[in-house]
């Protein structure tokens, strides 16, 4: 009775719902690269695998086989590629310490959504409203045209952060894989309603005819009722990199036009009042 009670509170906290695993981990290792943080993502696809075979099964877990990686700031940059993941990191987190919260939230948000109601992660949908959301912010600021240091350097930071918030759930589907289920390219891949049952109820005696002697043609299957051959495929990665392409060029806009709002402001003749003449 104590182990029940201990098992089900040990599920409780924990995620068991089959979220196409197996198939991300697979895609976060062959395209992980020389960044570690991919690699940890694998492993904690793979030690989430492993325990919901471990809970179906009932064997007892092994404690050496589910250490993955440690975190970022947990370990010692001893390589060039763990540096350059720190500075990366550290660059992030200063240019949107609010946007990458947000984006992170809201990727998670939108992961629980799925498979019940959605089949796969919308990638296109966020990052191309971070495009629409950074040209509607680029232009609140340049029509707002206010001067002094807050303005140039304060506001455009600020509205930044709210692009970058759908840009960071855009990019966290793309790091966590999602690229390898079909579907995560359309704009917002619902799951299909199940199909209607269709009972044969007994209403009289069982029919015990034997076949006809000429053969006869079977009854039209209407359309919706037709098992495709294939799945139907998503649309082409190229609206995910036109979409990263177009981010970059906005971003990289951006920073010219505070740089120069900045020098501006910064090399503004300092007039100097006084009593005297």
């Amino acid at each position: 009775m104590r182990h029940s009670k201990t098992t089900r509170k040990h599920h409780m906290f924990r995620d068991t719902v089959d979220r196409y695993d197996d198939l991300r981990r697979e895609w976060i290792h062959g395209h992980a690269g020389i960044w570690t943080m991919q690699q940890r993502r694998a492993e904690l696809l793979n030690r989430r695998i492993r325990r919901r075979i471990r809970d179906k099964a009932g064997a007892r877990p092994d404690p050496h086989a589910d250490r993955p990686t440690r975190a970022l700031l947990a370990r010692e940059p001893a390589s060039i590629e763990a540096r350059i993941e720190l500075v990366t990191v550290g660059l992030l987190a200063l240019l949107v310490p609010v946007g990458w919260p947000l984006g992170r939230l809201v990727y998670m948000r939108t992961e629980a959504l799925i498979p019940a109601r959605l089949r796969a992660y919308p990638i296109p949908a966020y990052l191309w409203a971070a495009v629409a959301l950074g040209v509607l912010t680029n232009g609140l600021y340049a029509v707002r045209g206010e001067t002094g240091i807050a303005g140039a350097l304060l506001a455009p930071w600020l509205l930044a952060q709210i692009p970058a918030a759908f840009l960071t759930a855009g990019i966290y589907g793309i790091l966590n894989g999602w690229l390898a289920i079909p579907g995560s390219t359309d704009w917002w891949p619902v799951t299909p309603a199940p199909p209607g049952v269709d009972l044969a109820l007994p209403l009289g005696p069982d029919d015990l005819t034997g076949p006809g002697i000429f053969p006869r043609a079977e009854p039209a299957i209407a359309a919706h009722e037709l098992t495709p051959v294939t799945r139907a495929q998503g649309h082409s990665v190229r609206l995910i990199i036109g979409a990263l392409l177009v981010s970059v060029v906005g971003i990289f806009w951006t920073v010219g036009v505070v740089a120069v709002g900045t020098k501006a402001v910064l090399l503004q003749p300092i007039t100097l009042t006084s009593g005297y003449r």
